[in-house]
């Protein structure tokens, strides 16, 4: 069995230079912010899919199923805490004065 990490990374790693150089190929944050909701989703539905296997009898993998609940628990956790980040961050910036 295989234990994957989670894939949250800094938006610095993906995006380093991005605002200037997106000319260059360079990923948009639109399209890191789609990629990395795409992988929780994915995460998500592979832990939701391994629980319904064990109920319906299809797997004996108690292990990986509850390896994969941790995993997307996780990951759902983390994409809360970014979120409230972003929006704290964005009410911030809102209530300065020009």
């Amino acid at each position: 069995m295989e234990v994957r990490g989670i894939h949250f990374r800094l938006l610095n790693d993906e995006m380093d230079g991005q605002v200037a150089n997106n000319e260059k190929g360079t990923k948009s944050f639109v399209e890191v912010l789609k990629k990395e909701l795409k992988e929780l989703d994915q995460t998500v539905k592979t832990a939701e899919l391994k629980t319904l296997e064990i109920a319906s009898g299809k797997s004996e993998d108690i292990l990986g199923a509850v390896v994969a609940m941790t995993e997307a628990e996780l990951a759902v956790k983390a994409a809360v805490q970014i979120r409230n980040r972003v929006m704290q961050t964005y009410q911030t910036l809102i209530h300065m004065q020009v």
